[in-house]
């Protein structure tokens, strides 16, 4: 009999041998695209982070900064004045200087100098060319609104620049919360923020005041201030008026000391010059209004009012329309604990 020839079965194990090198090298390949797409994913993840980080840490300084500007303006307008406060220590104490109009003036912040017309709780803005006058410091802001367009279109509207609703509208027919048109011709400024520069070093970085595209500018921030000191929350402020007040409505009802004992009377209803105080009727519908579920009554008569009060009062612990109350009427409401 004639050998049989090894030749096929060499080139089956040839082929075989190559199958298994084109499955590696396919695997090889699908961990080389999965690697490097995980890496661009992961450097996308990164920089997105890193510009959070680097966007969160410059509103972060330039609110230390503003709030440093106020500080300042207290150390300009004060002398210290150093106070033992016991155990040897001394306590630093700022009193207001007369420094041209009086010392009562730098008792509060001093208000800018072009601001809006209209808003009287905006005291400080930054803005370009700014003439604010000392003790206060000045914003060093540059010759660029934010509602200018930057050179990837960005800007900030006076609408958006109105969201907390602090300026009055100007149309009031509207749902958003656009301002009154001379906040939106007096709108922040930008103000340009530096980086240390190595060729000048005698130059400080920060806030600076630029005329033209400067490449050591790592940022830009804007600001404005109001005073807050006169607002009231809705929610808890003030308290139900009856038809006819008894005579001990002011030293039983009217005692101050929480915003609930809020009088509300001497909000303005009106536009007109005075004002027209608001009516106990507009007080009722709302304290009514936030307190619609416990009160359970569509009435404004606080004879229904004090009526359900006492009674939720008396109710367990989940009572009125399966919502949960409180057992008894709060005492910081009521210097009595009755009810009118």
């Amino acid at each position: 009999m004639r050998p049989t020839s090894s030749l096929p079965r060499r080139s089956s194990n040839k082929a075989a041998a190559l199958i298994i090198v084109l499955a590696f090298v396919v695997l090889l390949t699908g961990l080389a695209v999965a690697y490097l797409s995980r890496a661009t994913t992961d450097r996308q993840l990164a920089q997105s982070s890193f510009h959070d980080t680097d966007a969160d840490l410059l509103a972060r300084s330039a609110l230390d900064i503003v709030v440093g500007d106020f500080k300042q303006e207290i150390v300009n307008g004060s002398n210290k004045t150093p106070v033992n406060s016991g155990g040897g220590l001394l306590t630093t104490i700022y009193v207001p200087k007369d420094i041209g109009s009086g010392a009562a003036a730098n008792m509060i912040p001093q208000r800018g100098s072009q601001l809006a017309a209209g808003v009287p709780n905006l005291i400080r803005r930054s803005v370009r060319a700014d003439t604010i006058t000392l003790p206060a410091v000045a914003s060093l802001a540059s010759a660029v609104n934010s509602q200018d367009s930057s050179a990837n279109g960005r800007s900030i509207s006076s609408t958006r620049w109105n969201s907390h609703y602090l300026v009055k509208k100007g149309d009031t027919t509207t749902t958003d919360s656009s301002p009154i048109p001379a906040f939106t011709n007096a709108t922040p400024d930008w103000v340009f923020v530096r980086t240390y520069n190595p060729v000048t070093p005698t130059q400080s970085p920060g806030p600076f005041v630029i005329t033209s595209p400067d490449p050591l500018v790592v940022g830009r921030y804007a600001y404005a201030v109001y005073d807050e000191g006169g607002l009231l929350d809705i929610n808890v402020a003030g308290y139900p008026i009856p038809s006819t007040a008894p005579a001990s409505w002011t030293t039983d009802v009217g005692r101050k000391g929480v915003l609930a004992f809020a009088d509300l009377t001497a909000l303005p209803a009106t536009t007109n010059n005075p004002p027209n105080p608001m009516t106990s009727t507009a007080i009722n519908q709302v304290v009514l209004f936030r307190n619609y579920v416990t009160s359970q009554t569509s009435s404004v008569t606080l004879a229904d009012t004090a009526t359900v009060i006492a009674e939720v009062c008396t109710l367990p612990c989940c009572s009125v329309a399966g919502t949960r109350c409180t057992r008894c009427t709060p005492l910081s409401y009521f210097s009595r604990l009755y009810t009118l």
